[in-house]
């Protein structure tokens, strides 16, 4: 199968490929389709066409300003030299978007699973009124990457970011760090010609990566990517979008802010994401709900999940709620599915830069 086929399949729910023409010629002449699961991901330095991400471009004069009055990040730190991992919630509190947020040549760039992104262009729009910004569609003129691996840097003879959305230019490519856990990741875009520089540049000692390697590493790393199943499902304190540095009780208003610093400051959290294995023969979907036995409502819902096949076969991201999982025997579809094993958040938290 030719890369840029093989591109369609690569996100649930995306019908197509929505990237520049020259770039997909490019992955088809080199065959750049990429293994999955952990043996990838977490054995050596890889690359990873990040095509099924949409990317949504806002610019102009108010743009910043406009992105603080919707975004549950403090977008004012926001610069080309730094970048943030954020949320864009409705008038209630609940997320309808996850993303990475950052800025090149002055334009703030959205990277976010691509079937989410016509819905969001179109509903942000109705927001903007008089603001002198614009919204578009940008995946068909930049390309993106993952790059994955404590060599890479090595390989680009560049010193790159290392903290979590530290931000620079290589060429014509912007580089954002992804943070150093379960490995050093950075996020390449930039124009066809550059990102396939990049690609050639790194493939001498990277290999290339499927989506399914890609999105365990983001599961692994504690990044909650919400999808068409879920949006709308959680607030971001359960997403832990604070410890990620995407939401801030510091800031001027913007959609949902009432409800979630109510919680913040009166409240007490009774949902929270946890990283969990599952000894399953299929990668459960996201929104798909988890159970426990004696209990007639669900108790939980998966916010992501990838093959794993170390220990277990499938690992996911999954928001519990707190006393069910305290009394433990959380099941995976039904109270007779398969048990959930949860990862110690407590001692390793999955998205730490420690040491970064």
């Amino acid at each position: 199968m030719a890369a840029g086929e093989a591109l369609k399949g690569q996100m649930p729910g995306c019908a197509a490929v929505n990237a520049p023409a020259e770039w997909v010629d490019f992955l088809d002449r080199r065959g750049a389709s990429g293994g999955e699961g952990a043996e990838l991901a977490l054995g050596g330095d890889l690359i990873a066409d990040l095509s099924h991400f949409g990317l949504i471009e806002v610019k102009g004069e108010e743009a910043g300003k406009f992105l603080g009055s919707m975004l549950t990040g403090d977008v004012r730190l926001v610069s080309e030299t730094l970048g943030q991992f954020t949320s864009w919630c409705d008038g209630k509190g609940r997320i309808q978007a996850t993303f990475w947020l950052f800025k090149r040549g002055g334009a703030y760039y959205l990277l976010l699973p691509e079937a989410l992104l016509p819905g969001v262009i179109t509903r942000l729009k109705m927001f903007l009124l008089r603001t002198k910004a614009t919204i578009t569609d940008a995946s068909g003129t930049l390309a993106r990457i993952g790059l994955s691996g404590a060599g890479i840097a090595d390989t680009l003879g560049s010193a790159l970011p290392e903290p979590r959305g530290g931000t620079m230019s290589v060429g014509d490519c912007t580089l954002l760090a992804l943070g150093c856990e379960p490995r050093p990741r950075w996020l390449a875009v930039g124009t066809s010609p550059a990102v396939s520089a990049l690609w050639n540049k790194a493939a001498a000692s990277a290999r290339p990566a499927g989506a399914g390697a890609w999105a365990l590493l983001d599961i692994l790393a504690g990044i909650p990517y919400v999808t068409t199943e879920t949006a709308g499902e959680f607030i971001p304190q359960m997403l832990d979008l604070e410890a990620l540095g995407g939401l801030s009780y510091k800031k001027g208003c913007y959609p949902g802010q009432e409800v979630i610093a109510r919680l913040h400051y009166r409240g007490q959290l009774k949902r929270k994401v946890f990283l969990a294995h599952a000894d399953c023969p299929e990668v459960p979907a996201p929104g798909t709900r988890l159970h426990r036995p004696g209990f007639d409502e669900s108790v939980g819902l998966v916010v992501s999940a990838a093959k794993d096949g170390r220990e277990y076969p499938v690992t996911m991201l999954a928001v519990v709620v707190l006393e069910r999982k305290a009394q433990g025997e959380i099941r995976l579809g039904s109270a007779d599915g398969p048990l959930l094993v949860f990862a110690d958040q407590d001692d390793d938290p999955p998205h730490s830069d420690a040491g970064c």
